[in-house]
């Protein structure tokens, strides 16, 4: 017992650590901190900051990943700001109907400079998506929805065909929506016990 309480007292510093890192902008210093501590068994926070830092690392695809499996582990410990790091990834890698409804999902809840930048991207967003989704922005979707499958990345994977398929729906033909649903669905399936 005493063990276990010196290994969470451990990761309870590498958390603080790593918080305080953040604050000073040592992003990738940040991270290793919050792995550390998130191994030490410090609670599901870690994983989520260590998801954040990814994106101020600007690897949005790689904190997309971390995003869903801190989800997986410690659903509770999401909040506002950090569904906030959540859709600046979505936005960097291009899925804008994610960023979207999770920037709708924030709002005001993150105090006034996260929210009016927030409400900015939003505007940005709409801009971004006024037009007609053409075949060759839907197809690309695919292509990185497949690559991320092939690369054994399958909530990324569902991400960029999820985004697809919302698109396809906003033209007249629904360019390649069947295939993209099929393709949510087996990677359902993949992941099935």
């Amino acid at each position: 017992m005493c063990l276990a309480s010196g290994v969470l007292a451990a990761g309870e510093d590498h958390l603080l650590a790593g918080a305080q890192l953040f604050r000073e902008r040592r992003f990738q210093e940040a991270y290793v901190e919050f792995m550390v501590a998130s191994r030490l068994g410090a609670g599901g926070d870690a994983a989520w900051y260590a998801a954040a830092t990814l994106v101020k690392l600007q690897r949005p695809e790689d904190a997309l990943e971390a995003f869903a499996a801190a989800e997986r582990a410690a659903p509770s410990a999401a909040d506002p700001l950090l569904d906030y790091y959540r859709a600046l990834a979505c936005y960097d890698a291009r899925l804008f109907l994610c960023a979207d409804a999770l920037l709708d999902g924030v709002g005001d809840r993150t105090g006034p400079r996260i929210g009016a930048q927030a409400r900015k991207m939003r505007v940005d967003i709409a801009a971004l998506l006024s037009s007609e989704p053409s075949v060759d922005t839907i197809d690309w979707y695919h292509s990185r929805g497949e690559a991320a499958r092939k690369g054994g990345r399958h909530a990324l994977a569902a991400l960029y065909y999820r985004e697809a398929s919302a698109l396809a729906a906003r033209r007249p033909d629904h360019h390649r929506q069947a295939e993209a649903r099929a393709s949510l669905s087996g990677l359902r399936k993949e992941l099935a016990p």
